[in-house]
C-alpha cells in the first residue's frame, strides 16, 4: 500500500507539472514591449519584443541571449532581429546555438532553437494570425539539429533533422513565392537544400532576420556571425557566395 501511494503521489506531481509545462507553452502572450533598434553591419536593425532578450554587437557577430521561454509555434511570438526587406533576397549567417550560462558548451535545454527568419509583419502582434518561414539550429524536437519551419495563419509544420553539431551555416532564399531554405556544415563552401516552401499568401515585404526562442526553461544564447541579406536576380544565385 505504501508503494501504492508513493507511486500515486508521484503520477499526481508529474500531472500537475506537466499541465503547468503545457500551459505556460499554449498560454496566449501579452502584447510586446516598444521595439527597438540596434546598428549591426552598418545597418540599422528592428528588435522585434525585446523584453524576450538581450542583443549585443561584437564586430561581425550579433548575440542573443534568451531571457524567458517564449516560441515560435503556432501563433506565439519570440525574439527576432530584423530588416524589412522588398522583393527577391538571400539571408545568410552562421548560426552558432549555445549554453548562456556556459557559452563554450552546445545548448541543451528543451527546443531551444535560433537562426534565420521571413515574417509578415501583420502577425499576432497586431490582431492577424503568425505567417512566416524559418530555418534554425540547436536542439530541435529531434536532439541537435536543424529545423525547418513554415507557419500558415498561425497553423505550424516542421521538419527537424538530427546532426553533429548545433552551429550550423543557414540561409533563406526567395524567388517570387518560392522560399529555399539551405544548411551547411560551418566552414563548408557547399549548400544543402533543407526545404522548399511555396507561399503565395507573404506579401512582397518581409521582416528578415535573426530568431531566437526556447519552449521551456531556455538557457540559450545564439551568436550570427556575418548575418547579411542581398537581393537576387535569379535562382542560380541561392546556392552561390
Amino acid at each position: 500500500m505504501r508503494w501504492r501511494r508513493i507511486a500515486a503521489i508521484a503520477t499526481l506531481v508529474i500531472l500537475v507539472i506537466g499541465i503547468g509545462l503545457a500551459y505556460r507553452f499554449l498560454a496566449p502572450q501579452g502584447p510586446p514591449g516598444p521595439a527597438e533598434s540596434v546598428v549591426y553591419n552598418g545597418q540599422t536593425w528592428t528588435v522585434f519584443r525585446p523584453e524576450l532578450y538581450d542583443v549585443a554587437v561584437e564586430g561581425t557577430t550579433i548575440r542573443l541571449t534568451l531571457l524567458t521561454a517564449a516560441r515560435w509555434a503556432g501563433n506565439g511570438q519570440a525574439g527576432l532581429v530584423y530588416r524589412d526587406v522588398t522583393g527577391n533576397f538571400k539571408a545568410t549567417a552562421s548560426v552558432q546555438t549555445r549554453k548562456a550560462s556556459a557559452p563554450s558548451e552546445p545548448v541543451s535545454s528543451l527546443v531551444s532553437l535560433g537562426g534565420l527568419s521571413a515574417r509578415n509583419p501583420q502577425g499576432a502582434d497586431v490582431g492577424s494570425t503568425e505567417n512566416y518561414v524559418h530555418i534554425v539550429a540547436g536542439n530541435t524536437p529531434s536532439g541537435i539539429g536543424v529545423e525547418t519551419k513554415t507557419t500558415v495563419n498561425g497553423a505550424t509544420s516542421y521538419e527537424a533533422v538530427p546532426s553533429a553539431s548545433g552551429d550550423s551555416d543557414l540561409r533563406i532564399c526567395r524567388i517570387g513565392t518560392i522560399f529555399r531554405l539551405y544548411k551547411r556544415p560551418v566552414g563548408s563552401d557547399v549548400w544543402i537544400l533543407a526545404a522548399t516552401y511555396d507561399r503565395p499568401d507573404l506579401p512582397p515585404t518581409l521582416q528578415v532576420g535573426g530568431n531566437i526562442y526556447s519552449v521551456l526553461l531556455p538557457d540559450l544564447q545564439v551568436v550570427f556571425d556575418g548575418l547579411q541579406i542581398a537581393g537576387v536576380e535569379e535562382l542560380a544565385a541561392c546556392e552561390q557566395d
